[in-house]
């Protein structure tokens, strides 16, 4: 468990300074040029709750690109009565070309880098859902296929950026992914929730593991299904 959540907040940190890069070469471009304008993206959650967002509200986070790979993450936020709701696939590689692509990939170890995270006016975090915490929680295997990002992308093309740098993309398509959120005190799981865990990897052993690997009810865990359509133009680091 500590490992995946250091490995997120790894990809929290990354994802943030990729953020920071993109806002400051926004900052800088000329205003005839309006990164990001045209970008929408919509997200509804379990099929029901729906958000929206367009222009600045969207962002496009970049690790950096080969001659055919970009690591980027597509996200979004919404102010809806008092809280502030910001969504994100987290950081993957894609070929720059349309096609459906899984994070992580089948066959791979690893967690979806998704989440779904809602503050409130004082930026306090209340609930911060991640696709590692799905799969912690929720997941039925090792591989579980509900566990993974999936991406399906429609349109990717790159541009001429207009600024330094920077690179131009223009992609459209879906993404969707589970993610999962459980309180904690001081950091901490309930002592019921992670002593049972650690019970039944004591007895378990030599055997299949058991899934999921933590107990949603003991550990207060709920979990959100997030759905979104996107279709952006902007510029990132290269």
């Amino acid at each position: 468990m500590n490992r995946n959540l250091m490995g997120w907040c790894m990809l929290a940190a990354a994802l943030a300074g990729c953020q920071e890069q993109v806002a400051q070469a926004s900052a800088n471009e000329p205003k005839d040029a309006a990164p990001g304008a045209a970008s929408t993206m919509s997200c509804i959650i379990d099929g029901a709750t729906a958000f929206s967002a367009s222009g600045k509200k969207v962002s496009v986070a970049s690790l950096g690109s080969t001659p055919g790979t970009v690591s980027l993450g597509l996200g979004m936020h919404a102010a809806s009565i008092g809280r502030a709701h910001d969504i994100s696939t987290g950081l993957v590689e894609l070929p720059i070309a349309p096609g459906s692509y899984q994070f992580p990939k089948p066959g791979t170890a690893g967690a979806s880098g998704g989440f779904y995270r809602i503050r409130n006016d004082a930026n306090e975090t209340l609930e911060d859902y991640t696709g590692s915490a799905y799969g912690q929680f929720y997941a039925l295997a090792e591989q579980d296929p509900q566990a993974r990002l999936v991406l399906d992308i429609t349109r990717f093309q790159t541009l001429p950026a207009s600024v330094p740098k920077t690179q131009r993309i223009s992609l459209a398509g879906t993404f969707r992914f589970n993610a999962a959120y459980a309180a904690k005190a001081d950091g901490k799981l309930r002592d019921a929730c992670t002593l049972e865990a650690i019970q039944r990897s004591m007895t378990s052993q030599g055997k299949p593991g058991l899934y999921p690997r933590f107990n949603p009810e003991l550990c207060g865990a709920k979990q959100h299904r997030i759905e979104c359509k996107f279709d952006v133009t902007q510029d990132v680091p290269l």
